[in-house]
């Protein structure tokens, strides 16, 4: 078994005690333990024990058992590249495809023939907030003799930050990119700034990185592609997946 470290920044006191335990995974930036931004799992044995010698209880480990059910059929999902349904349909399938929207691989399965990965926390909004998709809308609308659920599972999603714009004051962001899956982390580390949509967490950290944004809620990889952002706030929650493939009672 593998893990991840998740810092808990609020707690951190910098004093670098962590830092022999696990020195490729962990360093200190702006005084601040901090994880490396490979994200490379930890033997659970170190990860622990780097949380236990912590004085503040500031290091989280996130155990993750190697996982996958060696799916036949490709796994279409949403893109673009960097997407955590990319991440978790690797896991399954050696075939994966992305497409713009869960909608898309929706319809990809019940037309082609492949499976769709989609996020039960699936939601789209207009440029108002109002709702014009989400997971049940699609569900509702293919699983009549169409398509029919074949799994439903949770997992962790990749690590999630908060990352600012370096080129701003130490101040809080007043506008922050994120997919409405991701508000809530949002209203909860930026709870001031007024919220702007995207359609995937990359394209959150892209608007940022391009100064469209002062924030953006992305994961911690995409995030380290771009040298304009900065990671303020880390952590990793889990998801709930659900494939869905060819209804072929009414065959």
């Amino acid at each position: 078994m593998d893990a991840r470290l998740i810092i808990d920044r609020d707690r951190c006191a910098g004093t670098g005690v962590c830092l022999p335990i696990a020195a490729s995974h962990l360093r200190l930036v702006d005084g601040l333990a901090t994880v490396t931004v490979d994200g490379a799992p930890v033997d659970i044995g170190r990860a622990r024990a780097a949380a236990a010698c912590c004085p503040n209880e500031a290091i989280m480990v996130c155990e993750r058992e190697p996982v996958g059910f060696g799916e036949d059929a490709p796994i279409v999902t949403l893109g673009p590249a960097g997407t955590d349904a990319e991440a978790e349909a690797r896991k399954h399938a050696t075939e994966v495809r992305l497409v713009d929207s869960f909608t898309a691989a929706m319809t990809a399965a019940a037309t082609e023939g492949t499976r769709a990965l989609v996020a039960a926390g699936y939601l789209a909004l207009d440029a108002h907030g109002r709702t014009t998709d989400s997971w049940v809308d699609q569900h509702f609308t293919h699983t009549d003799g169409v398509l029919r659920l074949q799994r439903c599972w949770e997992s962790p999603t990749k690590p999630m930050c908060l990352a600012v714009r370096r080129d701003l004051p130490r101040r809080a962001p007043m506008t922050v990119a994120t997919h409405p899956a991701t508000r809530v982390f949002a209203t909860r580390y930026a709870p001031a700034a007024r919220l702007v949509p995207v359609d995937a967490k990359p394209l959150a950290a892209a608007a940022a990185a391009r100064g469209e944004v002062d924030a953006c809620i992305a994961s911690v990889d995409v995030v380290a592609r771009y040298p304009q952002l900065e990671v303020r706030i880390q952590w990793q929650p889990t998801m709930v997946w659900l494939l869905y493939g060819k209804d072929d009672s009414h065959a």
